[in-house]
């Protein structure tokens, strides 16, 4: 699934988060966030200009609710995915 620039990919407990962006020291992706439906955080990852737009985290053992993935891009503000394992 896409939406925008950017995609969330789940397998069993995992999801991977991949940003399709620039990464230069002027445009770059700041962060990714990851969210239960009831707003429990999962996780996050900050980036700096010389990392890959990537991160992957663990959802509870079982979890079959929403989540929530966020993209923070230094210029062009916030992005937010809603999806199902």
């Amino acid at each position: 699934m896409r939406v925008r620039r950017y995609c969330a990919h789940t397998s069993g407990s995992k999801v991977v988060v991949v940003t399709n962006h620039p990464m230069s020291q002027e445009h770059y992706i700041v962060r990714h966030t990851l969210l239960l439906a009831d707003g429990t955080f999962v996780g996050t990852k900050t980036f700096t200009p010389a990392d890959k737009p990537e991160s992957t985290y663990d959802l509870p053992n079982g979890y079959k609710g929403k989540i929530y993935v966020s993209s923070f891009c230094n210029l062009h503000d916030f992005w937010l995915l809603e999806t199902k394992p």
